[in-house]
């Protein structure tokens, strides 16, 4: 809740609650009980004006944000619904392999006065059974990719594209900027109802849920993900990898082939390509890394 919000909220006060929430499921009641409880929010927030909270930061610390990761990627492990690959499997190493490469890369890059640092146990990279074709970065360097989406890339280099995507959102800082809106939200409004009742803390607690998972699933903003996009050619070139191999993938899964999962949650796969600039032809990919590639792929064959 920003200081705007908050001043909001201050005049909804004064409005009269339970006739603005009339029409609300329930807003009837939680408005009386707004009504009762309005001169106490008020105070509330006028006294966290005063005390500079409504300007206090919700800012992680890199420890803070390792263990916040290691939630969010357990979360997403499992709304996706696949099983984890375990981590000695041949396939789980070589995403790990290609991974760490390409966040070194990406730490070769990293503005100080941009940037988050890397992560406090370096980059996780989770292999999860699924037909889905997902790639999700989280906070503390968790990054989750799908065997669907493994089958879908044609070279290391592609997807050495998509997790340099993921890995520019980590190290940017799209992935915790939901996450500190959300805690600054969840502080502010801890604050104003402070000392009212359960049920008006009921209705709010929704409210700010409900805003966190909005954001967390529509991704990041157009934004931010062309930005993670040009990033990640970047990281590309540093890493020895061909940069035309992001273009590349994304030009041919469009349409039908582009929906739900990792492509839900970005622009539109022509969008992100005309901000790369096109898709010229890929480079010849060498020999040793198109067969590690192979066997890579070859050993996922048995769990389709």
């Amino acid at each position: 809740m920003s200081a705007r919000l908050a001043l909001g909220a201050l005049l909804l006060l004064g409005t009269g609650c339970a006739h603005l929430l009339k029409n609300v499921p329930g807003g009837e009641v939680v408005g009386r009980q707004l009504d009762a409880d309005a001169q106490r929010m008020g105070g509330n927030l006028l006294g966290m004006a005063a005390t500079g909270e409504l300007g206090k930061s919700a800012s992680f610390d890199m420890t803070q944000e390792h263990h916040l990761g290691k939630t969010v990627a357990a979360t997403v492990i499992a709304r996706i619904g696949g099983t984890p690959v375990a981590p000695e499997h041949p396939s789980s190493r070589y995403l790990r392999e290609v991974g760490t490469t390409v966040a070194w890369a990406a730490a070769e890059l990293r503005s100080p006065e941009e940037d988050r640092p890397y992560p406090m146990r370096g980059y996780r990279f989770l292999l999860v059974d699924s037909t889905a074709v997902n790639a999700v970065g989280c906070p503390g360097g968790f990054v989750v990719v799908t065997t669907g989406l493994v089958g879908q890339v044609r070279s290391e280099d592609e997807l050495a594209a998509v997790l340099a995507h993921e890995i520019a959102h980590v190290q940017k800082g799209h992935t915790m900027g939901p996450v500190e809106a959300a805690r600054r939200q969840e502080h502010l409004t801890e604050g104003m109802l402070a000392g009212t009742s359960d049920l008006v803390h009921a209705f709010f607690g929704k409210v700010v849920t409900a805003g966190a998972d909005f954001v967390l699933d529509r991704g990041f903003g157009k934004k931010n993900e062309l930005a993670a996009d040009a990033f990640a050619a970047r990281i590309l070139g540093e890493a020895g990898y061909d940069p035309a191999a992001l273009p590349a993938f994304l030009s041919r899964l469009q349409g039908t082939a582009a929906k739900g999962g990792f492509f839900s949650r970005h622009p539109p796969a022509r969008d992100r390509v005309e901000a790369l600039g096109g898709a010229p032809a890929p480079a010849p990919v060498p020999a040793p890394r198109e067969a590690r590639f192979r066997r890579s792929v070859a050993a996922l064959a048995p769990r389709a």
